[in-house]
């Protein structure tokens, strides 16, 4: 406080404070705030407060009430509602009532039609096993994948703890060189990995990959390069 009374600069404060303690200095509206309290007061200690909680417990319950009745609605919606401002039902959200908030999971919808087929798969699978002693060797589970000579980072796979933020920042190359990669796994043994030699998958090239694997049974996603014309063709000629 010494040091802004006497520069009147927060600029002069901050620096003084990011030398000395080596972090990043308080806001300048914070530093404003300490000097006029310490003026005032003489002191920068914090006001002693009382064991009653600021927000009354009948908020609470009309807070809970409202997202008990509908848990989808937003802090903004609710706080309309209610009449209470955004930054009070968010506290009372995730320091009264401890809720949380869960995103949503998207699924495919299934109609009766798709358990129906389902159980049928199910019981042809078990005949095809019980007739064939060696069925379960021709099925192989399956998946392409690509590779960033760059190291591309899966932002979703990375975590820092920390008591800062570290302000971590990597460097991204665009269009930078990749190779594709396909790869099977049956129970007796692993085919592959096969890698591709162009930079991008077609169904062209998958089904030259396709062409020389022997005899298999296996279940594809709905990949483009999966569903190309020639691609069914060929699985239909070969495993029909």
């Amino acid at each position: 406080m010494l040091e802004y009374h006497m520069s009147k600069s927060v600029v002069t404060v901050q620096r003084a404070l990011r030398a000395k303690y080596a972090k990043d200095p308080p806001t300048d509206k914070t530093i404003r705030v300490w000097y006029t309290q310490f003026t005032e007061t003489g002191c920068l200690c914090k006001k002693k407060s009382s064991d009653r909680p600021l927000t009354a417990e009948d908020d609470v319950e009309w807070v809970r009430a409202s997202f008990l009745h509908s848990p989808k609605k937003s802090t903004g919606t609710a706080a309309k509602q209610l009449s209470m401002l955004k930054t009070i039902v968010w506290s009372v959200l995730r320091k009264r009532l401890v809720f949380k908030p869960y995103h949503i999971q998207m699924v495919q919808q299934l109609s009766d039609k798709d358990h129906r087929h389902q159980l049928d798969f199910c019981l042809q699978l078990q005949g095809l096993m019980n007739s064939n002693d060696h069925f379960l060797e021709k099925v192989l589970v399956s998946d392409e994948v690509t590779f960033h000579v760059s190291s591309a980072v899966n932002r979703r796979n990375v975590r820092i703890w920390g008591s800062e933020n570290p302000h971590v920042y990597v460097e991204h190359q665009c269009d930078s060189p990749k190779v594709n990669v396909f790869c099977a796994v049956s129970s007796q043994k692993v085919y592959g990995p096969f890698f591709f030699a162009e930079e991008t998958i077609t169904g062209v090239t998958y089904l030259d990959m396709l062409q020389n694997i022997p005899t298999f049974i296996f279940q594809q996603d709905g990949s483009p390069t999966h569903f190309h014309c020639k691609v069914r063709e060929y699985l239909n000629r070969v495993l029909s």
